[in-house]
């Protein structure tokens, strides 16, 4: 009885988004009795936990997805999309490293996951502009970032800049072009994932309550959930915020901090096209990120410790006021609606990437702060890797060890 209302509750919630439905989204999974086992187990169904899904289920691999609410229900959803690798200012260079790379791997992916899932992730490739008010901007820009700037960027002066975007504030004294930087709607990203997935044999369920991870001396077992036991040989843990909590069920401590983010998007109408504009702009203080459905994205406020989805007036006035500097014809854009979301930090800025050694057959997959849309790519890429066997040291993210902070004695 309960292989049929899930594989039945599986179906519905995918259908309509698929263009014709697999014989069977669940051929690799078996049932024992009152129990569900598959290979792997993956906890979140947020853009890594799909992305993971993905990249296993094209692998051929037992795949279980499990989601306490919806997919994309959580930061997914409240992120901006910006593929933006050579534009994020990165602390650590392994990460700009895998930046690129994730944004070249799903500029890739894309295209198979239209044919399977039926589904458009609206990705743009126009390219992103970072704009500055004088020569003691540019200078102060370059002195103070982190990664170097990327070889294929194009230095805009004034007139460059009025020509190529009109729509640009006119006392703009320059811009750089970035013209590899992407974005994508991260709702339609993280349903294409998980729906590519479900093609290809993956089982995804939603609101599943009460996940517990169980483990033993001999390493991990399954998970225990509100609909019963699941068993399996590897559970990944990609729940975002959650996730912390979830480690401390087997006694890890993999601590992640809130940082909310506050996001408005506005509409140009038709009379007043001239205005919008026609790639992103990166700015110092604000994002203006125009989107696949026409829409045109602002964002985002940081709020540290921050954990509520309340939109503030002050912070709404702020976006507009950044966003209408750098693109005056802004204001006479329609305003849609606003929104926010809970970013998941780590203690050192890196995300936890890879196995835990002290609780085997678990790996973590979280913690990505602001970069989990541009990341999720390869992010499904590694754990697979390491999955299959490949250690961290041969895939090169040994510095993304779950278990780093501890051997580091920054946690207990």
């Amino acid at each position: 009885m309960m292989k049929e209302n899930i594989t039945g509750q599986n179906r519905n919630q995918f259908s309509h988004q698929l263009k014709s439905e697999p014989e069977s989204t669940s051929k690799s999974i078996t049932y024992r009795s009152d129990k569900i086992h598959a290979e792997t187990i993956i906890v979140g169904g947020g853009v890594i936990g799909c992305a993971i899904a993905y990249e296993l289920a094209s692998r051929g691999q037992d795949v279980l997805l499990v989601e306490r609410s919806a997919i994309a229900g959580g930061t997914s959803c409240a992120a901006a999309g910006m593929l933006a690798a050579d534009s994020e200012d990165f602390a650590h260079p392994l990460m700009a490293k895998l930046a690129r790379q994730s944004r070249q791997l799903l500029h890739e992916q894309q295209v198979l996951m239209a044919t399977l899932s039926g589904l458009e992730v609206g990705l743009q490739r126009q390219g992103f502009l970072t704009p500055f008010r004088s020569y003691s901007e540019v200078s102060s820009y370059k002195n103070n970032r982190n990664s170097a700037l990327p070889a294929d960027e194009v230095w805009w002066d004034r007139y460059t800049v009025q020509q190529e975007a009109s729509w640009l504030n006119r006392e703009t004294y320059g811009a750089y072009y970035r013209p590899c930087e992407s974005e994508i709607l991260p709702v339609h990203l993280t349903k294409a994932y998980a729906a590519s997935a479900q093609a290809m044999g993956a089982l995804v369920m939603e609101g599943i309550q009460d996940i517990r991870v169980r483990a033993n001396e001999h390493g991990v077992q399954g998970i225990t959930t509100s609909i019963g036991e699941m068993t399996c040989k590897h559970v990944i843990i990609a729940a975002g915020l959650q996730s912390e909590e979830l480690m401390r069920h087997v006694n890890l401590s993999l601590p992640v901090w809130s940082v909310k983010g506050e996001i408005a998007a506005v509409q140009f109408s038709a009379e007043h096209a001239g205005y919008r504009p026609d790639r992103t702009v990166y700015a110092e203080d604000i994002y203006i990120v125009p989107k696949a459905n026409g829409e045109v994205w602002l964002g985002a406020t940081s709020l540290p410790g921050r954990t509520d989805l309340n939109v503030s007036v002050q912070s709404v006035q702020k976006l507009l006021t950044a966003a209408t500097y750098w693109v005056p014809g802004m204001k006479e854009a329609r305003f849609l609606r606003a929104w926010a979301g809970v970013r998941p930090a780590t203690p050192d800025g890196l995300p936890y990437i890879g196995a835990c050694e002290s609780v085997p057959g678990l790996f973590a997959a979280f913690g990505h702060y602001r970069n989990g849309i541009l990341l999720s790519a390869i992010t499904g890429r590694l754990m697979a890797e390491l999955l299959e066997g490949n250690s961290s040291e041969e895939l090169g993210i040994e510095e993304l060890s779950p278990e780093r902070l501890n051997r580091k004695g920054v946690v207990q």
